[in-house]
């Protein structure tokens, strides 16, 4: 029976992860371009917010109870979502900090609204799709079939796979990647609120694309600090610092819960 179950979940997961990685956005984007016939030009966010959406749906359509429990989380999803917000305030500040170790100049902050829409939308996109993925299917699902330490470990290489598609990574960038994957997995270990994770990524977003530059689907914003290799070199390191430090923490606050839960209670002999 245990088998069966196993497979039953292994096929769910899979059916989940085919949906969500292939499926969705290719539909989307289908909606949008030859159905609504949207500018092709803003089509690839618009596509990102019914993917979301559809993600979602599909979520709780599959995985019914599972999804949402993990989804608010076993305790105050509020304070699960603070606390996420906070960790990636936290990595951003120590990834100033380390610039700070180099030459840098501050630029003046020039944003126009149609780049606040393009960041707001994909850093949304991101969270809920990437955290669908790499935490509740990988991590979560997955790891009930082929254990945690395993799916910890997939999750990482899920995630730096799921960013090839975008930009061209240096090795910077994918160790970048890989201690980002593994800080938001240990933080949905140790807070056990998808929400949580999804706030984590959503505000690290935010912030770092403004700070450190980006480009949105051909859409740039320039940074509000730059500087030269040194200064970038240092920065990637205090996060990196700040990244394992916390992720450690955390692992280490899971391993400890889960061994008091697993300890025996002693029961006073009767005469």
């Amino acid at each position: 029976m245990k088998i069966k179950w196993k497979l039953a979940a292994l096929a769910r997961t899979l059916l989940g992860l085919y949906l969500v990685g292939n499926v969705t956005y290719r539909s989307s984007l289908w909606f949008w371009c030859e159905i609504l016939r949207l500018n092709p030009i803003h089509a690839p966010l618009a596509g990102s917010a019914l993917k979301s959406v559809l993600d979602l749906l599909i979520m709780s359509l599959l995985f019914g109870r599972a999804f949402f429990g993990a989804l608010e989380g076993y305790g105050d999803r509020w304070r699960a979502m603070s606390k996420g917000a906070l960790t990636a305030v936290g990595l951003v500040a120590a990834m100033l900090l380390g610039t700070a170790c180099g030459e840098f100049t501050w630029h003046a902050f020039q944003m126009r609204w149609l780049q606040w829409i393009y960041l707001l939308g994909f850093s949304w996109y991101a969270a809920i799709a990437e955290e669908i993925v790499c935490r509740f299917l990988v991590l979560d699902r997955l790891g009930e079939v082929i254990g945690r330490i395993a799916a910890f470990l997939l999750q990482i290489l899920v995630f730096v796979y799921l960013h090839m598609f975008g930009p061209r990574l240096n090795a910077q960038i994918a160790i970048h990647l890989a201690c980002g994957a593994v800080l938001i997995g240990a933080f949905y270990l140790w807070s056990r609120s998808l929400l949580g994770a999804m706030t984590l990524h959503f505000t690290y977003d935010l912030l770092v694309t403004p700070l450190f530059g980006g480009s949105l689907d051909g859409l740039a914003i320039y940074p509000l600090v730059s500087g030269d290799n040194f200064s970038n070199t240092y920065s990637h390191r205090a996060a990196a610092t700040f990244m394992l430090a916390v992720s450690s923490w955390l692992l280490w606050r899971v391993w400890r819960c889960r061994r008091n839960q697993l300890r025996p209670t002693c029961t006073p002999k009767t005469s």
